[in-house]
């Protein structure tokens, strides 16, 4: 079974118990086989504490293949709960119980594999003896299978595709596998291979999830004109997947096409109403089109849909930040209301305490004070490292006149942050107000040249966007 690229072979747990039976034998009492079984019931519906529980100080029993059963069993009860160290000391139990037993020694080996990802012990000699079993080529391509999954878990692509590849020359005709060989050699950065194998995919069998990653793997190559071409194309062949859109809009953003993003998220949107990544998207196209009263408004509708989403609480607080327009009073409650759920973030409290900031050096009212300060008091406490939280501390240790401790936090401002013009600008005040004339003369020459660097359009609008979709990405 395939998701979207991903490998989806049964768990672990489901295939350790698989064909178990404990029938009853000659010389093990009844009730001790009816407890088995009933271990075996509860694990084969993933209930898998309950049937530890069952078994828990049970001594295996006597007879040869119920013992094997039993430690199967055990080894599918531990990979259930996540201990596959103790699953695969289970399965190399039952293994040497029956060494000439295939299927046995395979399921330990892959038993053991998990076992040494997790643990990041070198999986090398593991997989030569697997990979070297000789099989009939469908439960070779299933057992390649299994391995690629563990090892694109454990995030070991490089090997995984060295199963992928085994697997596509076992059969040449399946588009899924060629399709994942792709994925695992994108994410190891072999590009060329990956196009290749995504195209041999697609002339096999065309699919939305074959033309996105073709249009991942040209973004990569640096042919964002293909990359469109190809998100465009996924979009044609699975209208109703929004992943599709969202890949379309972003890789238009991304390079600037904010005319075409708009039409392909205003559209998107529609469609995916209860989207709130289609939503920030679209509110992020409007920011870039200097269309903030409509941003704010979208990304007020995106936190309407999900009031605990980061990301849509961050950009409305940049935004509100930033914005030359007076804050939607809508924008700053929720901002705050954010802020106020998690305590712990210190972005939600520097846009909280920073618009706050704002609206009361511009309305002259030093009602809400207190507020600020304690909210810029714990960003800077919380993220000392964060160029915004210093700056905009320092603002208002400025706007209370505090000099010297104001000068201290925009030192700090002005150190992570070197190429804010804004930054220099308030530490050349604050000099002033100090006496130190030479310094303040320094500052301001910096405030000139980056301003002149941001004067640029397209130098102001890259970076822009790039900050934007970096944050998004992740």
């Amino acid at each position: 079974m395939k998701l979207h690229g991903i490998v989806l072979v049964l768990p672990s747990a489901v295939l350790l118990i698989a064909g178990i039976v404990f029938a009853q034998a000659p010389d093990t009492p009844t009730n001790f086989t009816q407890t088995l079984d009933h271990a075996l019931r509860l694990a084969r519906m993933h209930r898998y504490a309950e049937a530890e529980a069952v078994i828990k100080g049970l001594p295996p029993p006597p007879d040869h293949e119920q013992r094997i059963a039993f430690y199967r069993l055990k080894a599918a009860i531990a990979s259930g709960l996540g201990h596959s160290d103790a699953a695969a000391q289970n399965m190399e139990v039952a293994s040497r119980l029956a060494p000439e037993n295939t299927d046995l020694r395979l399921a330990a080996g892959i038993a053991r594999l998990q076992a040494q990802v997790e643990t990041h012990i070198n999986p090398a000699a593991t997989l030569a003896g697997l990979r070297s079993a000789v099989l009939p080529p469908e439960q070779e391509i299933e057992i390649r299978l299994r391995l690629a999954e563990i090892l694109s878990q454990a995030g070991l692509y490089a090997e995984a595709a060295t199963d992928f590849k085994a697997a596509c020359r076992l059969a040449p005709a399946r588009a899924d596998l060629l399709f994942d060989l792709a994925l695992a050699r994108f994410r190891i950065g072999q590009l060329d291979a990956a196009l290749a194998s995504a195209e041999q995919a697609k002339a096999l069998e065309e699919s939305g999830s074959v033309e996105s990653l073709i249009g991942d793997i040209q973004e990569k190559r640096g042919d964002s004109l293909a990359a469109v071409h190809s998100y465009q194309a996924a979009v044609t062949l699975e209208p109703a997947e929004e992943r599709h859109r969202l890949a379309l809009g972003l890789e238009l953003l991304r390079h600037q096409t904010f005319d075409a993003a708009l039409v392909v998220l205003n559209q998107a949107a529609t469609l995916f109403p209860q989207s709130v990544r289609m939503k920030i998207l679209l509110s992020l196209t409007f920011h870039f089109v200097d269309r903030s009263p409509d941003a704010v408004r979208t990304l007020l509708e995106a936190t309407q849909l999900d009031s605990n989403d980061e990301t849509a609480a961050r950009y409305l607080g940049e935004i509100t930040l930033e914005d030359s327009a007076d804050p939607d009073p809508a924008a700053v409650a929720q901002v705050c209301k954010f802020a106020d759920k998690e305590p712990k973030s210190w972005s939600a409290n520097v846009f909280c305490g920073g618009i706050l900031l704002r609206i009361a050096r511009e309305s002259g009212n030093p009602s809400r004070k207190p507020e600020i300060f304690r909210r810029l008091q714990h960003a800077v406490r919380v993220a000392p490292g964060e160029a915004l939280a210093r700056c905009q501390f320092g603002k208002a240790l400025e706007w209370t006149e505090d000099w010297h401790e104001a000068r201290t936090q925009m030192e700090a401002c002005v150190r992570l942050d070197p190429d804010s013009p804004e930054g220099h600008y308030h530490l050349s005040r604050i000099y002033r107000r100090l006496g130190l004339t030479g310094l303040a003369s320094q500052q301001t020459l910096l405030q000139e040249e980056g301003a002149q660097h941001q004067s640029e359009e397209s130098v102001r609008r890259t970076k822009t966007v790039t900050q934007f979709l970096v944050l998004l990405e992740r």
